[in-house]
């Protein structure tokens, strides 16, 4: 497979196949961060999904700024990946494929009016193909979340990811998700698992963005220097890409979500301002 496509696959014969895309943003001088996120089983016409946003006023999902992340909601039929619209009000448009996308939702407070773009192309982790795939994309996210009639401007850098097929439920390996953008020039992303070491994940996977230039991440380990009410607090990444160049990245946590979205998984869904190579830029340690 040489590009994703912009179509909701054909799901295979995995009781657990679907399909789901996060594009996220974050409002740092406030300490607000928030997501899109949303998924579609094209066998049932089942999709769900929603917006959120927090800040260090509200950690839960039911005293953070705004939830209405929904698990089930109406089935939809059948949804053009290029356009379509869930039934709790939030819209996806593909603008320019892979490069351009525009969200919006009205509902319970919230009037989101979103633009994503793309930074680079999209990053593949693994192998992929038609029945199984998972990338990530850096980018930028403008426009405005409007909340209880308070306008706040979204002006920011924003990864955003997609995969289809199996979501296994329950319990498996702690593993963590984090990236950071300080320029287009300047940023990286990268997947650990736990390792037989408490307290230590090595990296599966990620990239390197130094000065311009990619490489892919090749090794590394993540460590949790300090947690706040169990959610990571300071954070150290150390890894080193297939140009033996060297990344060490240290993070302070601004808020963090305890997030319950995918049955059976805990997940510290953080607001992280990340140092490296003297540059400074926000992004996620979920």
């Amino acid at each position: 497979m040489s590009e994703p496509r912009e179509v909701f696959h054909p799901a295979g014969d995995d009781a657990d196949w679907c399909e789901s895309g996060w594009l996220g943003f974050n409002i740092a001088e406030r300490d607000i961060n928030g997501f899109v996120y949303y998924f579609h089983d094209v066998r049932t016409g089942v999709s769900g999904g929603g917006p959120a946003l927090w800040d260090p006023s509200g950690g839960e999902v039911y005293d953070c700024l705004f939830y209405d992340w929904r698990w089930r909601q109406p089935p939809t039929g059948a949804l053009d990946f290029r356009d379509f619209t869930l039934p709790n009000s939030l819209r996806h448009e593909v603008v320019d494929p892979m490069r351009r996308y525009r969200l919006s939702y009205s509902q319970l407070g919230l009037d989101l009016e979103l633009e994503w773009s793309a930074l680079m192309d999209p990053h593949v982790l693994g192998p992929a193909s038609p029945e199984h795939c998972h990338f990530d994309q850096p980018g930028r996210m403008h426009g405005t979340a409007t909340l209880n009639g308070e306008r706040l401007d979204v002006e920011c850098y924003a990864m955003r990811d997609r995969t289809w097929g199996p979501h296994r439920p329950g319990a498996r390996r702690p593993g963590d998700y984090l990236w950071a953008i300080a320029s287009p020039e300047m940023h990286w992303h990268a997947i650990t698992m736990a390792s037989r070491e408490p307290g230590l994940d090595t990296v599966l996977g990620g990239y390197l963005v130094r000065d311009g230039v990619l490489g892919e991440l090749v090794k590394g380990t993540r460590r949790v220097l300090e947690r706040r009410a169990g959610a990571p607090a300071r954070v150290v990444l150390d890894a080193e890409d297939d140009r033996g160049r060297t990344l060490h990245a240290e993070g302070d946590v601004r808020t963090a979500l305890h997030w319950l979205g995918w049955p059976g998984r805990l997940t510290f869904w953080t607001l992280t301002e990340w140092r490296w190579d003297d540059v400074v830029g926000f992004g996620e340690d979920q």
